[in-house]
């Protein structure tokens, strides 16, 4: 069917935008999109996960019968699911993943190396009880991962990252890195924010993408940057492209496009750079905004 809309591309971030707070697309923005992508619109979702986590999404949308993409970690790769052809922009590399996990450890943040598939994280002690207890207040089985999570202080992410090694010092970690997360409770890594800001905010991308993570990229490796290269690959224009998102790692997009639209539980600071606010995403905020601003 031909579009009939002015919108070409629609870009979805991945936690706190497309899905609800049980990592759900719900039924409803499920049904807006696939009515957009019907009329001609693609979806790319940018996230910082990679594809394997990514992917199981993009098939619950069709997106491969409607030339849908992936911008992963952060713009660190783009993946064409119609063609099945993923490109790598950049990575993180020896002599950067040593010095930033060095540094990171310090900050007494649980420290978290991510590849395509696997996670390699060290813990601080003072969170181990924290885990322990969590463990115990939600019945959880002994081999339950010790990863914290963008809610929690443990969450199991083996279905996208089946390989987890709990780690002591950064020999183990590989020489060749998508991205470097720290965890923790948000005051604490809020401190740790404003320590990396002012060490590294020169060499880096360090973003919060929710008060309780810190994503750490190659330098000019950004969601923004990456969609920016493929709409000029594309001859795409910014007032033809719509973006949703809630964290810091979103804003640089938001800049990008001609439309851009916060979640209702975005940080303020996101919501600022954004021309309109939706609902939350636990309240159909997608679909309310495709609704009300784009479809009709």
């Amino acid at each position: 069917m031909e579009n009939t809309y002015s919108i070409k591309w629609i870009v979805l971030d991945m936690d706190g935008t497309l899905l609800n707070p049980w990592d759900q697309i719900s039924p409803r923005t499920k049904a807006c999109l696939m009515s957009c992508q019907k009329q001609g619109i693609r979806l790319i979702l940018a996230s910082g996960r990679s594809y394997p986590r990514l992917m199981p999404y993009a098939k619950e949308l069709a997106m491969d019968r409607y030339g849908g993409r992936l911008i992963e970690v952060n713009g660190m790769a783009v993946y064409d699911l119609e063609k099945e052809e993923r490109r790598i922009i950049r990575r993180l590399e020896g002599g950067q993943i040593r010095e930033l996990f060095d540094f990171c450890k310090g900050c007494q943040v649980e420290v978290q190396c991510y590849q395509d598939k696997a996670i390699y994280y060290w813990i601080p002690q003072w969170q181990v009880a924290l885990k322990e207890a969590e463990r115990k207040a939600r019945g959880l089985p002994p081999d339950y991962p010790n990863l914290g999570g963008s809610w929690t202080w443990i969450t199991d992410t083996r279905g996208g990252y089946p390989l987890q090694v709990q780690i002591e010092n950064v020999s183990q970690v590989p020489d060749e890195l998508n991205k470097i997360n720290c965890c923790a409770d948000p005051e604490t890594n809020e401190g740790a924010y404003r320590k990396l800001k002012k060490r590294f905010g020169t060499e880096y991308e360090i973003a919060r993408t929710c008060p309780r993570l810190i994503e750490i990229s190659p330098k000019d490796v950004t969601k923004g940057n990456t969609l920016k290269m493929l709409m000029e690959e594309d001859g795409v224009k910014p007032s033809e492209v719509c973006a949703f998102g809630d964290g810091e790692n979103d804003v640089e997009m938001f800049e990008a496009v001609g439309t851009a639209i916060a979640m209702g539980n975005a940080a303020d600071y996101v919501k600022q750079h954004a021309r309109f606010v939706t609902e939350s995403n636990r309240d159909d905020g997608i679909a309310m905004a495709l609704e009300k601003w784009i479809i009709h």
